[in-house]
């Protein structure tokens, strides 16, 4: 299910956006000066499919709609405050009702800080203790030390709930708290996975090691520190699924030669397959994926009737086992592409053991967290967008212009484009840079001012 429209009415009482998206090309660029609402039309899509209501309850606006392809419509209204004191001095909030509509079945709808009656039975400090990056900041509020973001108490049920021990929550799908209402909003968020890429970006938390292996404080590190380790993790993780179908296949190798479980080739299919799959052990040698081999396997120049059986095998082994490198090899690949030809007088190499590394032009190792300021955007955005994106995800950036030169701002929007033909995903972004449209007006959707 992808989202074809969204929409805000009466946003800070002035503004009526509606944003529809590009579904062919996949990218949509919302424009507009400051104060407009653009970070906050992300932040509320996110905040919709991550569960954070408080986004909602924060921001002044009539009603949020979102239009699905298949016809469906998800809306959140907001009373008038002023009318519903009564029942905002309640509920501690302003009264939100959440509704679906979809052709042939029933309208759904739920208000989230109405439904939520739990009795509180545990000690709170349990929440810091399974959740990290929350710290409590009030007797029933935390804050989100990465984002900032006041959290209620309610809200962190909603959002963390599966983080905490079943045993606090009695089960999320059996607590009265969490009625059919508020299960068929769950199910419709989990349906679309929302990524939001913010403009505090430089900086990712991580867990620090403490003599109590019951403590987890967090800590903030560059996150170009904490995307290498995670990619050589990436990099790990194939290399031992790559060995272990090695390893099958080696194990039953004898037995499929001497059946002829395996189609046999041609002698010249093989002699072409050989040279293909040379090319493709070489790629992956260049760009860190597999070891230099001593020696590679000679291609004969004739293949004789008792050879093309066991080449066959062969063959068609070693496809199985390169395919499992298809994937991450054509993301190293753009990856690695774009940040030397963006990068002067440095180099990144990568490797299984340190991810990616930098040598400055002499020859000297640099860490990632001495790149500049716009080095480390382009690193991070890159590798959010081509390593930790899920397949039909719909990706909010804000503000990709950030500390990049003018140049790299112009080439962003093609760089966007060879990451979108690798990966199956939707991108909205939130823009004021007249370079990262460039000439893609037609991308652009421009957040205007209200008719006088």
């Amino acid at each position: 299910m992808r989202i074809t429209r969204i929409s805000v009415a009466n946003l800070f009482g002035v503004f009526n956006h509606s944003i529809p998206m590009n579904l062919e090309d996949r990218i949509t660029i919302i424009h507009g000066p400051n104060g407009f609402g653009k970070t906050v039309l992300l932040k509320m899509l996110d905040g919709l499919f991550g569960s954070r209501y408080s986004e909602f309850r924060a921001i002044p606006f009539k009603a949020f709609r979102i239009e699905f392809d298949d016809k469906s419509e998800l809306g959140v209204h907001k009373k008038n405050e002023t009318r519903d004191k009564r029942e905002k001095k309640r509920n501690g909030s302003p009264a939100l009702t959440f509704s679906f509509a979809k052709p042939g079945s029933s309208p759904k709808s739920f208000s989230p800080f109405q439904a939520d009656n739990r009795i509180i039975d545990f000690p709170l400090s349990l929440i810091e203790h399974e959740i990290p990056e929350l710290k409590r900041v009030g007797s029933t509020k935390w804050r989100h030390i990465i984002t900032g973001e006041i959290i209620s108490l309610k809200e962190i049920f909603n959002q963390y709930g599966s983080f905490l021990p079943l045993g606090v929550l009695g089960g999320l799908n059996d607590e009265p708290g969490l009625n059919d209402e508020q299960k068929w909003m769950q199910e419709l968020s989990n349906s679309i996975h929302v990524r939001f890429i913010q403009t505090q970006r430089l900086l990712s938390s991580s867990s620090v090691p403490m003599q109590s292996k019951s403590e987890k404080p967090m800590s903030m590190v560059p996150a170009v520190n904490r995307y290498s380790d995670d990619l050589a993790g990436v990099i790990q993780s194939t290399l031992a699924e790559y060995a272990a179908l090695s390893q099958s296949l080696d194990r039953s190798f004898p037995q499929r030669v001497v059946q002829k479980q395996t189609s046999v080739l041609t002698g010249e299919e093989l002699a072409n397959k050989l040279r293909e799959l040379e090319q493709k052990r070489s790629r992956l040698m260049e760009i860190g994926l597999l070891k230099e081999e001593k020696e590679a396997f000679p291609i004969p120049r004739e293949i004789d009737e008792t050879k093309i059986s066991v080449l066959s095998v062969y063959v068609q082994d070693v496809e199985k086992k390169f395919s499992v490198f298809e994937e991450i090899a054509a993301k190293i690949k753009l990856f690695s592409e774009i940040i030397n030809e963006r990068f002067l007088y440095k180099k990144m190499t990568i490797s299984k053991e340190n991810g990616f590394t930098f040598t400055a032009s002499k020859g000297d190792p640099l860490l990632p967290s001495s790149l500049s300021s716009g080095e480390q955007h382009e690193l991070v955005l890159l590798y959010e967008l081509l390593f930790k994106i899920k397949s039909n995800s719909l990706i909010l950036i804000d503000e990709p212009e950030l500390s990049l030169h003018v140049a790299w701002q112009e080439q962003f929007l093609e760089d966007l484009q060879k990451i979108t033909q690798l990966s199956n995903f939707d991108i909205l972004i939130s823009t004021h840079s007249p370079q990262i449209i460039s000439d893609r007006w037609d991308l652009t959707v421009e957040l205007r001012r209200p008719a006088e």
